[in-house]
């Protein structure tokens, strides 16, 4: 039983920290933006995505000459 108190204890905190990371990416601008590779579910897939510097959010797909230019495939 103890376990049980544990796990409902952290789904409760997790649940407050998604609410509060939601509320701070609703008011955040999303002024200053990185190409970043992201995890894809719990796989070891990513993908290549705009990334918010400030709330960290996915906030886009960068065009395939970014895309380039991030993997070092064209020169700048």
């Amino acid at each position: 039983m103890a376990n049980n108190k544990k796990v409902e204890n952290l789904l409760s905190q997790k649940n407050k920290i998604e609410s509060e990371l939601r509320e701070i990416r609703k008011e955040c601008n999303h002024t200053q933006k990185t190409i970043k590779q992201i995890q894809l579910g719990e796989g070891c897939q990513t993908s290549t995505r705009w990334v918010c510097d400030d709330c960290k959010l996915v906030v886009g797909y960068p065009p395939k000459l970014e895309i380039d230019i991030f993997l070092n495939k064209v020169k700048k």
